[in-house]
């Protein structure tokens, strides 16, 4: 299968690297900020900045190409109305199975606490001291994930919380590349779930998973979409 990188940042290198040593792969070009891609790819994957992506997203709907969205702190409006049946897209804050496993998770942990009121959920993130969005893609989605499971808490914010406010803190500092807690703090115990990533080739062989899995896929979709079927039969009882 042919692909196409845009962006050769921390993500597009990690995806250059592990897209070079895939038997089943052909990488035919990598392409930096303001260059145009030089010829057609069967499936593209964008690594590249927020004010880049709907450029992005214009020329694989032109191209009929499928895409594979990894950049975060983007907002593109209408984007199921624009992407409809051309082509298959994929969006994901994070392409760890283990990051999508944690999100379960935390929906879970986020029903234990509206059991008690004396247990505060919260999440936290630490990311290298150059990514932009704050909270990222990943802290939002699994706050999502824990309020999901806890309706006293109705929504999140950064820093002190009300009492029907879940409590996201975010650290930028030094060359982390991902790491996520969600937690429970009680008077009498503390319940903490934490993903760490000790490398982005975690995030590239996920990215490349999803480029396989997306192609000849019509519509919008997301990791969750993809890890549903390895996942959700973890969780069924009597397994």
């Amino acid at each position: 299968m042919r692909i196409g990188i845009f962006g050769r940042g921390r993500l597009g290198s990690a995806l250059i690297e592990a897209a070079r040593q895939a038997p089943d792969l052909e990488l035919a070009w990598a392409v930096g900020q303001g260059e145009a891609p030089p010829a057609p790819v069967e499936v593209a994957l964008a690594a590249s900045t927020p004010e880049a992506l709907p450029a992005h997203l214009d020329w694989a709907l032109a191209n009929d190409t499928d895409l594979v969205i990894g950049t975060t702190g983007w907002t593109i409006p209408n984007l199921e109305t624009r992407v409809q049946d051309r082509i298959g897209l994929l969006v994901a804050p994070n392409f760890s199975l283990a990051v999508a496993l944690m999100g379960r998770l935390a929906r879970v942990l986020g029903r234990y606490a509206d059991l008690d009121p004396d247990l505060d959920p919260y999440v936290l993130e630490h990311h290298h001291a150059r990514k932009a969005d704050a909270p990222g893609g990943t802290a939002r989605a699994l706050a999502g994930a824990v309020l999901a499971g806890c309706p006293r808490k109705r929504g999140w914010t950064l820093g002190t919380a009300e009492s029907h406010q879940l409590s996201v803190a975010v650290l930028r500092a030094g060359a982390e590349p991902g790491r996520h807690t969600v937690g429970l703090d009680g008077p009498l115990e503390t319940l903490t779930l934490t993903h760490t990533a000790r490398s982005r080739q975690v995030f590239a062989a996920g990215a490349l998973r999803a480029a396989r899995w997306i192609r000849g896929r019509k519509g919008c979709f997301t990791f969750d979409d993809l890890a549903a079927d390895l996942l959700d039969p973890l969780f069924r009882t009597g397994v």
